[in-house]
């Protein structure tokens, strides 16, 4: 009898497990959607009013700088957040491993941006592009310190925390530090400022909510451990990187900073709800994924809802949008702004191709699968 026993014992604590997992899911893309709604409205309201402060020059130079920002990331934490929610083992040489390496490297990637930021400008045809890339370059070092707070909230499935951060930092970055220094006539640097204060006090937030281990250590067998999940997934991120960034760079060489102001204001509108909806995606179904990363019929499930609801949820979008793209415009960046009208329908026909890979791509990572399927 004690054979019988035991196993129903285990299937109890196992469906519990389950319905927890399910529960704290749904909870997860409640909190989730909902921050993330909340910053699309803070989105649209600080374009509305950055849209009318400053010029397609302005954006222009911000979203080259970003391109090389966004392109420097991907090897500034080199996966190492990603590493921690995707462990099924964790321990404290693995945090404080990852912790070092993620602030050491991203100070020393500040510092060599910023000795090529003239170089980078030259090839942009930007010389105004240096002084903007060395200060951006700045949020290097803060998001190095944070990478793991916010992992390990991710890893406990701390959704609304990290949804509360979110929104905080970007309201207090953006839409006062941002805004205020527009309405100053600080031009381009008004967009330099809320990103970087943003950067700041996520990053102070997130080390007082979630403290750990940050005395310095370099464990060799740690960082092994690490960065072979972190290598794949930073030759993934590439592969991403210029998939959904080569546009950029090939407007901003050969057409300006004009083109490229509306070019990038077109794609930002377009890409804005599908990427928030495929940082939901991410938010949540990465960390719950890698908790049940062993169970076969349970991702499979999960695959077919989740590629299922994007559809159901983008393709209508993408629809209304494309029909009412010119009042879109008109509202929210003003008559100035009407060379983004054609660019935008184009852009808006792909939204579900901008979102349908998310769930596949967080299938993969989750299982550990970064370097092959």
């Amino acid at each position: 009898m004690k054979g019988p026993t035991t196993n129903q014992a285990s299937d109890k604590n196992s469906n519990l497990d389950s319905q927890s997992i399910t529960d704290r899911t749904l909870r997860g893309f409640f909190w989730t959607s909902t921050g993330t709604g909340i910053q699309v409205l803070l989105q649209v309201a600080v374009l509305a009013v950055l849209a009318r402060l400053l010029t397609p020059s302005d954006f222009g130079l911000v979203a080259a700088a970003s391109v090389v920002v966004q392109f420097s990331e991907i090897f500034a934490m080199f996966g190492m957040g990603q590493v921690v929610v995707q462990r099924p083992t964790l321990e404290v040489r693995h945090v404080r491993t990852g912790f070092t390496f993620s602030l050491l490297f991203g100070v020393l990637l500040a510092g060599f941006i910023w000795l090529l930021a003239p170089a980078i400008a030259s090839s942009f045809r930007m010389n105004e592009l240096t002084p903007v890339l060395r200060v951006m370059v700045l949020v290097f070092p803060f998001h190095g310190a944070s990478t793991i707070s916010g992992c390990l909230l991710l890893r406990e499935l701390r959704f609304r925390c990290l949804v509360k951060i979110s929104v905080v930092s970007y309201a207090l970055g953006y839409g006062v530090v941002g805004v205020s220094l527009a309405f100053m006539n600080f031009g381009v640097w008004a967009l330099v400022g809320g990103s970087l204060a943003r950067s700041v006090l996520g990053c102070i937030i997130l080390l007082l909510v979630q403290p750990h281990q940050k005395k310095p250590q370099i464990d060799r067998d740690a960082l092994k451990e690490l960065m072979y999940f972190g290598g794949g997934f930073t030759i993934y991120r590439i592969f991403n990187y210029f998939a959904l960034e080569g546009d950029n760079l090939v407007v901003g060489r050969w057409l300006g900073t004009g083109a490229l102001g509306l070019y990038s204001r077109a794609y930002h509108l377009m890409a804005m709800p599908a990427g928030l909806y495929g940082q939901v995606v991410d938010s949540v179904l990465f960390p719950v994924i890698a908790k049940m990363q062993n169970e076969t019929e349970r991702l499979a499930t999960a695959y077919r809802r989740g590629v299922a609801l994007t559809a159901l949820l983008v393709l209508p979008a993408s629809a209304i949008t494309f029909v009412l793209s010119p009042e879109i415009i008109q509202v929210l960046l003003g008559s100035k702004w009407s060379g983004v009208i054609i660019p935008f329908q184009v852009l808006t026909l792909g939204m579900y191709f901008r979102t349908g890979y998310k769930v596949g791509g967080v299938l993969t990572l989750a299982k550990g699968a970064v370097y092959g399927s």
